[in-house]
């Protein structure tokens, strides 16, 4: 602060060198105030900065208690829907393969028809040509 800043009677009636202290002394006690002001702030912000984080701790641990219970039923019902999906699948399967096999035998079936039928038009054929060589040989 300025000595001239200091009313003019209040100046001669102290005197230079007490207006000078009181000044001084004004100011040691402006900058004392500052940094009990500054000190008190900077203990009121990091209170309240540790109460924050405090809560955001708690926060994600909430959060993350959330998730992995999520997780966790997402877990479950997807081993419950793959389990139901392979009981199906095996059904299926198994369908499949009864149907497959009545095929196989339908085909069987079928394809040995067609080799008897096969086989006595080879034994009439034969038969036939044993009788003509015989009338052929009867004949001459």
């Amino acid at each position: 602060m300025d000595i001239h800043a200091v009313p003019p009677t209040l100046r001669d009636r102290l005197g230079a060198e007490a207006t000078g202290e009181l000044l001084q002394l004004l100011d040691l006690v402006d900058h004392e105030r500052r940094e009990d002001l500054i000190t008190g702030c900077t203990d009121r912000f990091e209170r309240r900065l540790v109460e924050e984080v405090a809560g955001l701790r708690v926060l994600i641990g909430h959060v993350d208690s959330s998730i992995r219970q999520e997780m966790t039923q997402l877990g479950a019902s997807l081993r419950q829907e793959m389990t139901h999906m392979g009981a199906e699948l095996r059904q299926e399967m198994a369908l499949m393969r009864g149907d497959l096999l009545r095929q196989m035998a339908a085909d069987r079936f079928e394809s040995l028809r067609w080799a008897f039928l096969f086989w006595i038009g080879q034994v009439v054929a034969i038969g036939t040509l044993f009788g003509l060589m015989l009338r052929l040989g009867r004949a001459g």
